[in-house]
């Protein structure tokens, strides 16, 4: 898919606040989940608690080594490495791909990178590892009014989970009550006035200012790492449209899949902004998803595909529109071209570029924590005339 053309300024959102992933795993999933590894309470804090991830349990690659489960390589360098005696289990993260230690495909979820930590997909190590793994409810009288869970893996248990929850029940309900409730400031001396306790701002909220996301060239390389970040953030309601053209669903039908299977939506990316572009991009759009799209945009296509879509019954999202060059500002620069006003919309489109996925988690930490209206593009949502086109590939300076 071609870029925009080059004499159109480009936007960049580059930030990295990992609030949005990871408060716990309140963030990734409603139900607080502690860990045992063995008859050992693990403490609890966001280095040891799962994440929910598409209806899987997935767990920090590092916490299972008390039970002899080493990690090595580098996610950063795309490649981890979990082993328990001479039995392996090879994470290629940034190809999506998994093998086994005889080379063979391993068609596991792929694996999550939240708030700096990977997480794997618990059943399938335990199970390729000879561990064990029980989920149970932990008592309301122990924790009232919420749900939580107890995740015991083993090796060589002597408890089961429900005994070792009541084993545990005092450990659980301070450990509980330490992560979620608010630090007390010490009493004052006898005899001294206590000061104020100054009372906080409130949390700007913006629910009346509508974002929605975009992204277009999955050929980039990152479309697969972009969806399990949206996947994690589906609770909030962080879905996406992402817009293709014929050589992006030709060579990459899997992820166009996945994109209809996830609820998002689909755009066409037209380069000529012709009715037989349309058309045969459509055509491979319903062969690779059994999936059809009257929503299109282009870049150096734009006139012809908008004047097109006029009269062919076709939505056309401009992109060529109201563009910023966001290079080289800061984290409070580029959060004020997002309007506050009430009834405002605007959307953000990114590349699939390596760069939007590591800045996304920083978006969607901004547009939580303001309480944005954050949805999808879909074929009754009235276009927008005026669209910010976030280009990730150059540097952002953050406070």
């Amino acid at each position: 898919m071609k870029r925009l053309k080059k004499t159109i300024p480009a936007a960049i959102i580059a930030l990295l606040i990992a609030a949005v992933f990871v408060p716990g795993v309140s963030q990734a999933a409603t139900t607080p989940y502690f860990v045992a590894l063995n008859d050992t309470l693990l403490p609890y804090n966001d280095d040891t608690s799962p994440i929910i991830s598409g209806g899987e349990l997935f767990i920090h690659d590092r916490v299972l080594e008390g039970l002899g489960v080493f990690a090595i390589g580098s996610d950063d360098l795309g490649f981890v490495r979990l082993y328990r005696g001479t039995r392996y289990v090879d994470f290629y993260v940034a190809r999506g791909v998994t093998l086994d230690q005889n080379g063979n495909t391993l068609f596991w979820p792929s694996p999550r990178r939240v708030g700096g930590r990977l997480y794997v997909p618990l059943r399938h190590v335990s199970e390729y590892l000879g561990l064990t793994y029980q989920v149970v409810d932990i008592p309301l009288d122990i924790i009232p009014d919420q749900q939580t869970q107890l995740v015991r893996v083993a090796s060589d248990a002597i408890f089961n989970a429900q005994t070792l929850v009541g084993m545990n029940r005092n450990a659980i309900k301070a450990a509980y009550n330490d992560y979620f409730s608010p630090a007390q400031p010490p009493s004052p001396p006898i005899g001294e006035p206590a000061e104020p306790t100054p009372t906080p701002e409130p949390t700007p909220t913006y629910e009346d200012v509508t974002i929605h996301l975009s992204f277009f060239d999955i050929s980039a390389g990152s479309a697969e790492a972009i969806l399990d970040l949206l996947d994690i953030q589906t609770e909030p309601g962080f879905h996406s449209c992402f817009f293709v053209n014929k050589r992006d669903i030709a060579e990459n039908p899997g992820i166009v899949r996945r994109i209809a299977g996830s609820g998002h939506t689909i755009g066409l990316w037209l380069e000529e902004g012709t009715f037989m572009e349309y058309l045969g991009a459509s055509e491979v759009l319903f062969e690779a998803a059994k999936a059809k799209t009257v929503i299109i945009s282009a870049g150096e296509g734009s006139e012809a595909a908008a004047a097109m879509a006029g009269g062919y019954g076709l939505i056309f999202w401009e992109t060529a529109q109201s563009l910023v060059d966001y290079e080289n500002q800061t984290l409070t620069a580029i959060t004020e071209e997002i309007p506050r006003e009430g009834g405002a919309r605007r959307n953000l489109l990114f590349s699939c570029s390596e760069s939007a996925a590591s800045a996304l988690p920083e978006v969607y930490s901004f547009l939580v924590a303001n309480a944005f209206t954050v949805t999808r593009i879909t074929e009754t949502v009235e276009p927008i005339l005026q669209l910010r086109v976030v280009n990730p590939e150059a540097a952002v300076r953050v406070p």
